[in-house]
């Protein structure tokens, strides 16, 4: 069944679907089986019913989705009234066009199951920045496995930017690459038609040349004697031109008659299998740039991953960094926060300026979350579980509740996730703070082990929320 979410609490991890002829229904997220994308307000979803309770949630941009309907075939009925045969089917021209793409999309099909990512299109100029950077300090941190990966990501890049160029011709362009030069009727009763204009415009030109010209003879034989031979062959000349300006006319006519009739077979045609084939590759084409933008931001995260790895184990770009007093982890975000910082401004060339600004617009390379716990070697493994799921979040940690509260208040805008451990002597302080967080659009994960209540959870229950929540 097919519905959409109208409602959804992410800390209880429960929410409302509506469905067509149903009503609304609730649902708990212990149904949700989606490891792309988690539930949200507006999402369309496709589940199950069982015993009245919705099973077997996914979204509709699920990747299992997304594969099923890729390898769907183009069913559509051409309507009997069609003047013009089909020669070669729409079925078989789409295939035909798609099957290159849709071979890389499968290729590729086992990174659709991967959560962690990067948006490549918004990052790919600061990863390939730090990848140039750091192959001028060690070259050796280019190994088989980030050759392989960075393979891998031109190979999309190149199909996904492929099909972004074909689509960018009306509709009507691509119908008549694709499907319509290739069908020998329809081409036939086109060029049937495209002669007979040529002819008819031909037909007309003759016809005016003739009528001036009988015009011009009319008056030359009001001059000449009646009784002359010249006379007498004017008259014979006067009605063969009369003979063929007749017959051109009525050529012409019977002409533009005919190409009403094609016209009308041609236009039948097209409009049908414009109708068609919009809605085909509209939607094969929007299934595809969704399967290949996932598979690079997959593999974005990847080469991103990749490179830190072998660069954190390289001894002349571990001396750089402390060389250079570069602070942070070994990560794209750190090392262009130094080469930014470093550059020039005055004469900062175009490709570094724009670099700077997207940088300086987007924070596009981590979440930025905070924890307090009294338990500070929980709060460790609350952070290590977070830099397993996305190793560039910005994660501070705080065991006073005191600092933890002035963070809050200095940095509550910028702030994407707090995760706090709540107790007896802080309720109250925390139940201010957290109408603040949620008009700042701060998701906020409670737990506790004293404290029972439907906001606040158990300790073994925080990874399942922060998987939610990344």
């Amino acid at each position: 069944m097919k519905g959409k979410i109208v409602s959804y609490d992410s800390v209880n991890g429960v929410g409302k679907i509506i469905i067509k002829g149903e009503g609304i229904k609730p649902f708990n997220i212990d149904n949700w089986l989606d490891y792309d994308i988690s539930p949200s307000v507006g999402l369309d979803v496709e589940f199950n019913i069982e015993e009245n309770e919705i099973i077997d949630i996914l979204s509709s941009e699920s990747s299992g989705i997304l594969i099923e309907q890729l390898n769907e075939d183009f069913n559509y009925t051409i309507p009997e009234n069609l003047k013009i045969q089909e020669d070669i089917s729409l079925n078989y021209c789409l295939e035909e066009f798609f099957t290159k793409f849709k071979k890389i999309a499968l290729k590729y099909k086992d990174l659709l199951y991967i959560t962690k990512q990067l948006p490549y299109k918004t990052i790919k100029r600061f990863v390939f920045t730090a990848y140039n950077n750091l192959l001028e300090i060690d070259f050796t941190i280019n190994d088989k496995n980030l050759v392989d990966v960075k393979n891998s990501l031109e190979e999309i890049e190149y199909y996904y930017n492929k099909l972004l160029n074909e689509i960018k011709n009306p509709i009507f362009v691509i119908l008549e690459k694709l499907v319509l030069n290739k069908q020998n009727h329809y081409q036939k009763i086109k060029k049937k038609y495209e002669n007979n204009k040529f002819l008819i415009t031909d037909y007309t030109k003759n016809t005016n040349l003739l009528e001036i010209k009988i015009e011009k003879l009319k008056k030359e034989l009001e001059k000449t004697n009646k009784k002359s031979k010249a006379y007498q062959q004017g008259v014979n000349l006067l009605k063969s031109y009369k003979k063929k300006y007749v017959d051109l006319i009525d050529m012409a006519q019977n002409l533009k008659e005919e190409n009403s009739n094609l016209i009308e077979d041609i236009i039948q045609f097209e409009n049908v299998y414009k109708e068609i084939f919009q809605k085909f590759f509209n939607k094969e084409v929007s299934i595809l740039l969704k399967i290949l933008q996932k598979e690079l931001d997959v593999l974005s995260y990847k080469f991103d991953s990749v490179l830190w790895e072998n660069a954190k184990k390289s001894k002349q770009i571990q001396h750089f960094f402390r060389e250079a007093k570069i602070e942070g982890s070994y990560s794209t975000k750190t090392f262009m926060k130094y080469y930014l910082k470093n550059l020039n401004t005055d004469k900062m060339n175009t490709k570094d300026s724009e670099l700077l600004k997207v940088f300086n617009d987007l924070n596009v390379f981590n979440k930025s979350i905070v924890i307090y716990d009294k338990n500070r070697n929980r709060a460790r493994e609350i952070a290590l579980t977070i830099e397993n799921l996305e190793h560039d979040s910005d994660v501070k940690i705080y065991d006073s509740f005191k600092d933890f509260v002035l963070y809050i208040k200095d940095n509550g805008e910028t702030l994407d996730i707090v995760i706090l451990e709540i107790e007896d002597y802080t309720e109250s302080i925390i139940q201010k703070i957290l109408p603040i967080l949620k008009k700042l659009s701060v998701k906020v994960i409670l737990f506790s082990e004293t404290i029972v209540s439907d906001e606040v959870i158990k300790q073994d229950e925080i990874s399942k929320k922060i998987k939610l929540l990344i």
